[in-house]
């Protein structure tokens, strides 16, 4: 449904919608290797005709022998307009200080506003092309540029603006934004514009951000019990009907810690009964209805090494033989020294390997009573769904439906001047469309690409074709760090299987939360968009707001992120249905159990960051034969 209220994007259109400009050309052959860095590659016609067959032609913006002038016209081809325009911005930039940037992915201009000794507040412009309005402009957005070498700091977070000047959570985050954005816009922008090189007539820029319409998302539901109630809350949910599937039988806890801890083991304890704070956690029996059976509870003390967690391991190992579900809760000082670091991911490692599930708590945190009162319900949901239990689930719009995470956490290693790959490694996190979490599988691991690539392309036609008895659709959702071999052999998969059996539906969607995307409610004060808000920038990318403002409470919490980027990467269903498959998207965003207010990613693809990391830190410390397929939630 439509809102009644437009939204910001982070973008200033050129006042000419349709514009040429002077190139010079020469005729090449399709696929042939680049010969210089200032060469552009663009399929053009022979004169300025549009409708003629398009010829593929290396272009330069500066005379050059052996080429030949033409104007292109700005609709001809449009990733040329934007090299063209950022070209054209580079030639002004020296008007004003600036440091130029490309990337593999990205080529935009950064501009200094402030500088600091820990580095600079900046403004950068990034070319581009706005389809669904077919307005040619310049992205727009403020970053603070850490100088190397500086630690990172709270101070550093002040200048980031994600922290306020008193080291708390930045509520004013998009109004500080904003306010260095427009600043930009009066005192430096007018110095960058109009363009007139290689053109006709000067090229104007519009010094308002492109007001976009934005729509709204149906509210996410929670689903509890048998019976299958519904809330919108998880928290009340839980508490007024229930877990949606309890566990069966008896469980135990099962404590680690240093001698000098076991005090803030007994505390953990008690605030998993209840007993501490009974109005923000009445207890993993009154929440999750958890039977902790009678002489189940175990404590012990040991040495945080490979020798004292391998001894805890076969204690609970023997613990378990009876049919007994056993949660290891390990006691750590802290998670941020490196030692203790090191510690953590050793036991998460060890009880990888013998695929129990352990549950991380620190006396840092026990020690601060407010922290904890607010953290033992997460605490509690996390022991509850690693020893097997489901808390919720969300009302999906698509029913039938299984969802294919897919993660990947190569292992990168530096040569000279180049970044290699050294080992491929990819993994799915199966969910359905109601966020039940269904299963962890290695799709692809590999030192050479080839194999690799072949081992995905195996591994993820085996798992759609063995759910096809279950389910009807099969939605892909990768995050956007997967490369671009790696992307086609997911689309030719999907291609193929949808050729061959009409009856099933097939997606593929990409999410991304490290975009260059931002928007403000200019109706509001705080400019932070309600949550659920999404506008289409493209016939198949859209920007949704995951965390935001809600409707009953339109108060500033905390601050909140950006959009997510999403783009439909391929679709087996009429265009109409998009919508439905981005509505799973976002509902997926609440079936976290993680964390009760865990929203800012769908399951499909904070999981898959999640295990990621541990893969991370295993193949950094060496450790090999490790489990990640596991029926239980254990990176949680």
């Amino acid at each position: 449904m439509e809102s009644d209220r437009d939204i910001a994007l982070n973008f200033l259109p050129l006042a000419e919608k349709d514009f040429g400009f002077k190139v010079y050309r020469k005729s090449c052959t399709e696929g042939e290797k680049k010969p210089d860095l200032e060469y552009n590659y663009a399929k053009l016609p022979r004169n300025a005709s549009q409708g003629q067959e398009k010829l593929p032609y290396w272009v330069v913006f500066k005379q050059r022998d052996g080429f030949d002038e033409f104007i292109c016209r700005s609709d001809f081809d449009w990733r040329l307009t934007k090299r063209f325009l950022l070209y054209a911005l580079k030639l002004n930039s020296p008007r004003v200080k600036e440091y130029q940037q490309e990337t593999k992915f990205r080529r935009f201009v950064s501009f200094v506003l402030r500088e600091y000794s820990e580095g600079n507040e900046t403004i950068w412009l990034e070319p581009y092309y706005l389809a669904s309005k077919k307005l040619f402009g310049f992205l727009i957005d403020f970053e603070f540029k850490t100088n190397p070498h500086v630690p990172f700091s709270r101070r550093i977070q002040v200048l980031s603006l994600s922290l306020d000047k008193s080291f708390r959570s930045n509520k004013n985050f998009y109004a500080d934004k904003f306010g260095r954005v427009n600043f930009f816009i009066r005192t430096i922008l007018p110095h960058l514009f109009p363009i007139t090189a290689n053109v006709d007539y000067p090229l104007n820029i519009s010094d308002n951000l492109f007001p976009l319409s934005s729509f709204q998302l149906k509210t996410k539901e929670y689903v509890f019990d048998k019976e299958e109630h519904t809330s919108k809350s998880q928290f009340k949910g839980l508490k007024d009907y229930g877990p949606l599937k309890k566990i069966s039988g008896k469980v135990g806890y099962y404590f680690m810690c240093r001698q000098q801890d076991t005090d803030y083991a007994n505390q953990l304890y008690k605030a998993l009964k209840g007993d501490t704070f009974k109005s923000a956690f009445p207890g993993m029996g009154t929440l999750f209805k958890l039977e902790v059976g009678k002489g189940l509870t175990k404590g012990k003390t040991l040495n945080l090494d490979q020798a004292g967690f391998t001894e805890a391991i076969n204690e609970i190992k023997e613990l378990s033989l009876a049919g007994n579900a056993i949660i290891p809760i390990l006691i750590l000082p802290t998670k941020y020294d490196q030692k203790y670091k090191d510690i953590y991911f050793l036991a998460k490692y060890l009880f990888a390997k013998e695929t129990l599930p352990l549950q991380v708590v620190t006396v840092e945190l026990l020690q601060n009573e407010e922290s904890l009162k607010w953290s033992i319900a997460n605490i509690g949901l996390q022991i509850f769904a690693k020893l097997g239990g489901q808390p919720w689930k969300v009302k999906p719009e698509n029913n039938d439906c299984l969802i294919i995470g897919i993660g990947q956490s190569h292992k990168l290693i530096k040569d000279s001047q180049r970044t290699i790959v050294e080992k491929y490694y990819a993994y799915s996190v199966l969910t359905d469309s109601s966020g039940l979490y269904q299963d962890l599988r290695v799709l692809g691991e590999n030192t050479d690409q080839h194999s690799y690539l072949a081992s995905l392309r195996e591994s993820l036609a085996a798992i759609i074709e063995s759910h096809k008895g279950q389910y009807r659709k099969f939605v892909i959702h990768t995050s956007f760090k997967l490369n671009k071999e790696e992307i086609e052999v997911i689309l030719n998969i999907v291609h193929s299987l949808s050729e061959k059996d009409k009856s099933f539906d097939f997606a593929v969607i990409k999410v991304n939360t490290e975009n260059k995307f931002f928007g403000y409610d200019l109706n509001i004060n705080s400019l932070v968009p309600y949550e659920s808000s999404y506008m289409r920038i493209a016939s198949k990318e859209y920007l949704i707001w995951f965390e935001g403002l809600q409707y009953h409470n339109p108060n500033v919490l905390k601050r909140y992120p950006g959009p997510t980027h999403i783009e439909l990467l391929y679709s087996s269903f009429a265009t109409d249905m998009d919508i439905d498959y981005i509505q799973d998207v976002l509902n997926l965003s609440g079936a976290n159990w993680r964390g009760f207010n865990a929203k800012a990613l769908p399951v499909s693809i904070y999981y898959c960051n999640l295990v990621a990391r541990f893969i991370k830190e295993f193949d950094g410390m060496k450790y090999e034969d490790y489990k990640i397929d596991n029926l239980q939630p254990w990176f949680l």
